[in-house]
């Protein structure tokens, strides 16, 4: 049995992205968009680390983050970006287009842009085109400016037969770039290195037991917890207090109390 004490772990938070094989493909994807100024689109499941990574991205680059709302009209997505911008809602369009010409390279990124089609009517796919509009006269005006959308548990494929997607065959076909995030975990590419993050000392023992967890998201919660308690009661951490902190996580109960 694999026992690790809490100095073979280390501190590491949450906040800091892993170097997953996930990581460098959102990066990639990331940094060609802006490079090239590309209208482009992210795809994948819940749980993959999209929101997550894509945000850390975006605070070391120039890029403005912003998640859009239930029920986001075009009049309140324009809203979101002016106070993403600066710090006010009520600047106009003109504005907003102002300054991506003068920050070139910038890239505005929409998360849970499902939301822009949510009812799926055509005031959902005028939202949708405002941004087009908005990317275009930017670049007609000389500026070079990356836009993505990223759309969760949706795929290139499912947007185009959804019922809006005659309506949005040109914002479709406008796509000079997208990524598509699979629901697979990779075991050595992913997984090895999230334990390793926490655990750089972890073996096979400890590594087989986080392959039984599946979800990244859940992963990086019980190796920080278990690295937590490790140092809060000095004591080891071991395949078997990860597998009782596991069930309490997704019970809230203790195995032993299960058992009495």
């Amino acid at each position: 049995m694999t026992t690790m004490n809490a100095e073979s772990g280390r501190a590491f938070h949450a906040t800091e992205p892993v170097r997953t094989s996930t990581f460098n493909k959102i990066n990639r994807f990331l940094a060609g968009t802006a490079r090239r100024g590309q209208f482009a689109a992210m795809f994948g499941p819940t749980g993959r680390g999209k929101t997550f990574l894509t945000r850390a991205w975006a605070a070391g680059h120039e890029a403005v983050y912003l998640r859009a709302r239930t029920g986001t009209t075009q009049v309140k997505l324009r809203r979101q970006i002016s106070e993403a911008l600066f710090g006010t809602e009520h600047m106009t369009e003109s504005a907003i287009i102002k300054y991506f010409v003068e920050h070139p390279g910038c890239v505005l990124i929409i998360d849970e842009a499902v939301h822009l089609i949510g009812d799926y009517t055509f005031s959902g796919a005028k939202t949708l085109d405002s941004i087009r509009d908005i990317y275009d006269e930017v670049q007609e005006s000389g500026g070079r400016f990356g836009v993505v959308f990223i759309f969760t548990d949706y795929t290139l494929k499912r947007l185009r037969e959804c019922r809006l997607g005659s309506f949005l065959g040109q914002f479709i076909n406008r796509f000079g770039n997208h990524l598509q995030i699979e629901q697979k975990v990779s075991f050595a590419y992913e997984i090895v290195p999230t334990v390793r993050a926490y655990f750089p000392e972890a073996d096979d023992d400890i590594l087989a037991w986080a392959k039984t967890v599946g979800d990244l998201r859940e992963l990086h919660k019980l190796l920080a917890l278990s690295y937590e308690e490790a140092v809060k009661f000095k004591e080891p951490v071991t395949r078997q207090s990860l597998e009782e902190l596991q069930a309490q996580f997704e019970t809230g109960e203790y195995p032993d109390e299960m058992e009495e």
